[in-house]
């Protein structure tokens, strides 16, 4: 059985990850229209805030909350889907307020927080923010118990294991001691300004003042100050989610093309998978580039002398010198390939093939699933 097939079959959660420019989004949309297409009821996460999604899947755009595709989008295509699709596009900002509001001891807190100016700063920028709410988003959804299956599309990083270290950063970055201990002075008590005896933070203090402003500074320590109560909310989370993400109803799927720079990103996810006791799926090799039968042995000699002769012998010229550099173009790809396959058995591969154009739109998108899902896994 096609290894992803299996996957869409038993898991609750299946997670795309991999370096940028993959096609993460296009796979992870395919994976959930296949999910619906066999009864299931399948919802699409998306991290990517650029249109393709929504687009290739017949909607105008995409909310934080899911919006049901159109079964009409199934019926044009000549579909008949069993199930449902649902997509939707996070939206960290308000995410993060269902957090705050989840774990303020009291609502006149919850409003402190998301009305401080330093909140409403950070709360869409800092680093590792949109990670955290990422899986807070999955965590809430799988939660709910409203679908059969649930796809989600990592953020586009520059490292692709940046999310799952993101959320202990995050966490870290809130119960800071360093920052809570500089920023005493600032932190309000009993309704006044807290004066203590902290001479070098208040030293600290005074010459960040004259950078950024005291007001800024007082925003940054009421924010820590309203956090009192908190954290141990958002570290359960965190935890929870690391819980789920390790379970048996969850699994990975890494997203790669055969370019040597995602195959290496690649194959040190698959390490990392390995390492934390995350439970691995399936590899995509997307934008393959096929192989046709044998070569055509032509020597240099024999190129000349077709480019020199008439115009069918120059045009003969012309197509093998291109076979010539696209069957380069393949070894150098199954080189790349050669080694990821030292880390993940080739059992669990699934290729498909470089198509001439994006999954822009529905049509598109079954294309991509259809070759995804029809093709064969590697030979072990």
């Amino acid at each position: 059985m096609n290894p992803i097939d299996e996957l869409v079959s038993v898991k609750e959660i299946i997670v795309c990850a991999g370096s940028g420019g993959v096609g993460k989004t296009t796979i992870a949309a395919a994976i959930a229209l296949r999910a619906a297409m066999e009864g299931k009821k399948a919802a699409v996460l998306t991290i990517d805030p650029a249109k393709r999604l929504a687009s290739s899947l017949g909607l105008k755009e995409l909310s934080s909350e899911p919006t049901k595709v159109s079964k009409r989008k199934f019926t044009s295509a000549g579909l008949e889907p069993k199930g449902e699709l649902h997509a939707l596009m996070l939206d960290t900002k308000s995410t993060f307020d269902k957090v705050v509001l989840r774990y303020a001891p009291t609502a006149e807190q919850a409003e402190r927080i998301i009305n401080n100016r330093f909140y409403r700063n950070i709360s869409g920028t800092l680093s590792g923010t949109q990670e955290y709410m990422a899986m807070e988003k999955l965590y809430e959804l799988h939660a709910d118990g409203g679908y059969d299956l649930i796809v989600i599309d990592t953020p586009p990083t520059r490292n692709a294991l940046d999310f799952l270290d993101a959320p202990k950063r995050l966490t870290d970055f809130f119960e800071s001691r360093v920052l809570r201990w500089f920023l005493l002075p600032y932190m309000k008590a009993s309704g006044g300004i807290m004066r203590i005896a902290n001479v070098a933070a208040t030293t600290f203090l005074r010459i960040v003042k004259k950078i950024v402003g005291a007001e800024v500074l007082e925003d940054t320590a009421e924010f820590f100050g309203n956090l009192e109560g908190m954290y141990e909310g958002f570290k359960q989370r965190a935890l929870d989610v690391a819980a789920l993400l390790k379970s048996d109803v969850t699994s990975f799927v890494v997203v790669t093309s055969p370019a040597e720079d995602s195959v290496t990103e690649a194959t040190f996810f698959a390490t990392r998978l390995n390492e934390s006791g995350l439970p691995f799926g399936a590899l995509v090799v997307n934008r393959v580039h096929p192989s046709f039968g044998e070569p055509v042995e032509v020597t240099p000699r024999q190129l000349r002398r077709l480019e020199e002769g008439d115009d069918r012998d120059r045009l003969l010229g012309k197509l093998l010198t291109n076979e010539g550099r696209f069957r380069k173009l393949v070894t150098l790809e199954e080189k790349n390939l050669n080694s990821l396959a030292r880390r993940i058995p080739r059992h669990l591969w699934v290729r498909v093939p470089y198509l001439r154009t994006e999954a822009v739109d529905f049509p598109g998108l079954i294309e991509i699933g259809d070759r995804l899902f029809d093709a064969k896994a590697d030979a072990v």
